[in-house]
């Protein structure tokens, strides 16, 4: 269960402000070749990314994405066969579209899933050191450089650092945001209002919710006429439900 001094530590996180807004992602946008209507979208990491982009693919390409290595779906300008180019009508541009999406999360439950899936360490057995307890493990050096930027540690010790209990993941990100240092850490950890400009247009909307309750809204962008038909997006990770009722079991049931 999550700790009392996690939860206030997470919810101050949640509550604060940046001290400057910056731009650090140029929203992805597509322009139907056949009828020119235009649709951008910007989403952050742990936003439901990836379902959201794994979803665009499909409705563009006319096919599922089945790529099982980097580059990442993310990666729209890599979309194109062999990951050279892209797909038609897709490019990327910080203006708004016809129609612009700003697609953002809960902020305390966004943290918790990037705890689930970057950072947690698994229950410590005996003597031996907490081992890391989620499922990119070939992407540890996002630990070292946020202790490193909450200056936390000696720097044998945020070398070493292969996972964090929810305390310590907790007040890291705390030191980090009191050093006012947000915007240099990894973008899972990184505020969401530091992905995106709050600009949505004269046709903007701004989702909010998890994968399952933003489906309806996404089904709904008509008039482009994907080669896939309607977007049709795939749930990949844990529900609302499963993660509120225990964040840790949901790391090790391996559905984060």
């Amino acid at each position: 269960r999550l700790c009392p001094m996690a939860f206030l530590l997470l919810l101050l996180l949640a509550a604060s402000a940046p001290r400057s807004l910056e731009l650090q992602l140029l929203p992805f946008r597509f322009e139907s070749p056949t009828t020119g209507r235009t649709l951008s979208m910007c989403i952050c990491a742990k936003c439901g990314s990836t379902s959201v982009y794994r979803s665009l693919f499909g409705a563009i390409a006319g096919h599922a994405w089945d790529r099982q290595e980097a580059p990442w779906v993310q990666g729209f300008m890599r979309w194109g066969k062999d990951a050279k180019g892209t797909l038609p009508g897709v490019t990327r541009s910080s203006r708004p579209a016809g129609m612009h999406m700003i697609v953002i999360r809960d902020p305390i439950l966004r943290y918790l899933s990037a705890f689930r899936s970057k950072v947690a360490c698994c229950p410590k057995v005996g003597r031996l050191s907490p081992q890391p307890c989620f499922r990119d493990k070939d992407e540890w050096k996002r630990i070292p450089l946020l202790l490193r930027l909450a200056r936390i540690g000696t720097r044998r010790y945020r070398k070493n650092a292969r996972c964090l209990s929810l305390d310590d993941f907790a007040l890291t990100l705390h030191a980090v945001h009191k050093r006012g240092a947000q915007a240099s850490v990894d973008e899972h950890f990184r505020p969401q209002q530091l992905h995106c400009l709050p600009v949505l247009g004269k046709n903007g909307v701004l989702l909010r919710g998890t994968i399952s309750e933003l489906k309806p809204a996404l089904a709904e962008l008509t008039g482009y006429q994907f080669a896939g038909g309607r977007i049709r997006v795939e749930i990949l990770h844990a529900s609302t439900a499963q993660i509120k009722a225990n964040p840790l079991q949901a790391t090790l049931a391996g559905i984060s």
